[in-house]
């Protein structure tokens, strides 16, 4: 197959929330450059992950499979290998995707040596892609050369991701980091990314992936200095973490990084006054700044290399950021916060739009390669985003609902304290514009009416009136997992006239 002229800059921010952009009218939000992009893009406004944290949620948007399928669901949990990936779709068609940053994948150990080091992480780069370069959390060792290459000294490359630890009389550590921002880790990354479109002649598949805003939270002048913290009216939160700790079982274990000092590393949380929460909010803004800005170089670059009018240029997230709501932070249980995510899809000579109805990560792959002119595989469960962005809405029915998982193995003692087996530490949510349902395999049931409670706290599961409601939003989540079980070989039958296939639409439903 001859290549295709079209490029693909695919970038992802981590933990960057749905609403943190100017565009939105976000109130501390400090996004230009994001929001020109977002002005000739379609923007999807009611986008998903398919669960948390870090390496599920890429590789469920990597490889356009629900967490049920690929069963990669927390960081360590190795993909199998028999899985594509858009990489690996995408070298079909002669490109050769190159990764900066990094993909957070624990690879197959049934097909490694056992010395091989990608036995002892979670943060390889997944199958199929090149290192453009690869920069992972754990042991970023490029920047770190980076940095002592221009005399910023670093003895270990571990140690440059690890949250400032506040004293025992203070709540967090409120300064600018001692970085400069010309070398920070996301300045390292764009200037890498800058330099090779600046001489890359041929059609390119880029994956750019930044660390920030995920903590931890600190970050240099003059972002730092740009927000004030004084500034930042707090919402109120209407319940302790004490009193969500006993609404249900979960709750009370994801609690305890909040209420157990032995659990706080860069935040003592039982310290934290209000002035502590806008001083890390503002870092947190102050993080997508920074960001923000640096994508500004990428965009300028692939503009000023003539290619901007042949690429599509994607931006996302892998998951959310709680930021203080109902007490919390960071990415968990099932709230709205923690999973929805943005994303903005340009692609030349399409007009820019919002988009409203409900879609999910697992469609940013299919999209991608639909516009490459690919093959989407049989057993995806995404389905290609295009005919929103062409406008051709009769190609396919949007979505009713959406779905995400959360495997709590991790971060929780049920197993440890042998409540619950691994198996039963999880969960899965049907969500649509007014429920949401939770259903937990051992654990009780939760339901919750966003238009009337979007904080998600109370449980309405056994209010009478709403039985029919928490049925109907289980049949429809155990038809939806009936529906995407995996189907490579499912709709395949040998017979005496030889090989037989036979499958329905990407959508999985009559048209």
């Amino acid at each position: 197959m001859e290549k295709t002229k079209k490029s693909v800059l695919f970038i992802c921010a981590d933990q960057w929330r749905f609403d943190c952009f100017s565009f939105l009218n976000h109130q501390y939000a400090l996004t230009p450059n994001l929001d020109k992009l977002a002005k000739k893009s379609v923007i999807f406004k009611s986008h998903f992950t398919g669960i948390v944290p870090c390496g599920p949620s890429r590789t469920t948007m990597l490889t356009g499979l629900y967490p049920f399928i690929h069963r990669s669901v927390y960081n360590g949990a190795p993909l199998d290998k028999r899985f594509t990936n858009i990489a690996k779709e995408a070298r079909k068609l002669n490109y050769n995707p190159s990764l900066y940053g990094y993909t957070d994948t624990s690879w197959d150990p049934r097909y490694l040596d056992p010395k091989d080091k990608k036995n002892f992480t979670y943060e390889s780069p997944m199958e199929g892609f090149d290192d453009g370069c690869v920069l992972p959390g754990g042991k970023p060792e490029a920047w770190a050369n980076h940095l002592n290459e221009n005399g910023i000294k670093i003895n270990k490359a571990e140690d440059l991701y690890k949250g400032r630890k506040p004293k025992n009389d203070q709540a967090y550590v409120y300064k600018p980091y001692y970085i400069p921002t010309e070398y920070s880790d996301t300045a390292f990354l764009a200037d890498k990314v800058v330099n090779d479109l600046t001489n890359i002649k041929n059609p390119f598949f880029m994956h750019v992936s930044f660390l920030k805003p995920h903590p931890p939270f600190h970050v240099a002048d003059p972002w730092f200095s740009k927000f004030d913290p004084n500034n930042i009216n707090l919402s109120k939160n209407d319940i302790s973490l004490n009193e969500l700790s006993k609404k249900h079982p979960l709750l009370k274990e994801l609690s305890k990084k909040f209420l157990l000092k032995e659990n706080f590393s860069e935040i003592n949380y039982d310290l934290l006054e209000d002035q502590d929460i806008k001083n890390i909010m503002s870092v947190y803004f102050a993080m997508c700044a920074e960001v923000d800005f640096n994508i500004g170089k990428i965009l300028n670059a692939l503009k000023e290399s003539g290619q901007e009018e042949s690429t599509m240029i994607i931006f996302t997230s892998d998951h959310g950021e709680m930021l203080n709501e109902n007490n919390l932070w960071g990415k968990l249980g099932w709230w709205d916060s923690s999973y929805r995510i943005p994303l903005f899809i340009y692609v030349p000579q399409n007009s820019a739009k919002e988009i409203n109805h409900l879609t999910e990560s697992v469609d940013v792959a299919p999209t991608i390669l639909e516009w490459l002119g690919g093959e989407i595989p049989i057993d995806w469960n995404g389905q290609s985003l295009m005919h929103n962005i062409n406008g051709q809405y009769e190609k396919s029915p949007n979505k009713e609902f959406v779905v995400f998982d959360y495997d709590f193995r991790e971060s929780t003692e049920f197993v440890k304290d042998k409540k619950l087996v691994p198996e039963q530490c999880n969960l899965s949510v049907i969500r649509n514009n007014k429920w949401k349902y939770v259903h937990f395999p051992s654990l009780p049931c939760l339901l919750f009416d966003l238009e009337n409670d979007p904080n998600e706290i109370n449980d309405v599961s056994r209010v009478k009136e709403f039985q029919d409601i928490k049925n109907d939003l289980v049949s429809k989540l155990l038809s939806h997992r009936m529906i995407h079980q995996e189907r490579q070989l499912s709709n395949t039958k040998l017979s005496s006239s030889g090989v037989k296939t036979k499958s329905g639409p990407a959508s999985r439903k009559m048209e």
